[in-house]
């Protein structure tokens, strides 16, 4: 016979399915929508096995509920790599990017233009022209 789950008295306060509805981020809404099934008296097995996750995970959530409620499963900030052009004015960026665009006779600003640019003004060399264009989506220009 599986163990009882020990949870928080006020866990069951919580609607769950409707956090879950109006939740927009897609993990956090897993989480409200696994334990909605544990109010419904489903097993941490059986919820793993539904939202395909792992065990742990569940139990996870649940710790992460009684620790900190609510806002112990919403989604944390994630830290990531720092952006190249993190020192330099995202002002000053933007204005030389639309005067590039301004002075060039006909046809568009290539991506391969600004980067050349960004190594020649800014010293900020991107090896991919990738990373280039995630700073035009920064900026709002893509």
């Amino acid at each position: 016979m599986p163990k009882r789950i020990q949870l928080p008295d006020d866990f069951y306060k919580h609607d769950f399915k409707q956090l879950a509805k109006i939740e927009k981020h897609p993990r956090t809404r897993i989480r409200f929508i696994g334990l909605s099934h544990i109010q419904n008296g489903k097993s941490y097995e059986q919820v793993a096995q539904y939202l395909l996750q792992s065990l742990s995970a569940v139990k996870q959530w649940v710790r992460h509920y009684k620790d900190e409620g609510i806002d112990g499963l919403k989604e944390k900030q994630r830290s990531g790599r720092p952006s190249k052009a993190r020192n330099q004015n995202h002002t000053k960026l933007l204005q030389s990017i639309l005067a590039m665009q301004n002075n060039k006779n006909g046809g568009r600003v290539r991506l391969k233009d600004i980067q050349n640019m960004l190594a020649k003004d800014f010293n900020i060399h991107y090896q991919n022209i990738n990373g280039v264009h995630y700073l035009l989506t920064k900026l709002g220009l893509s």
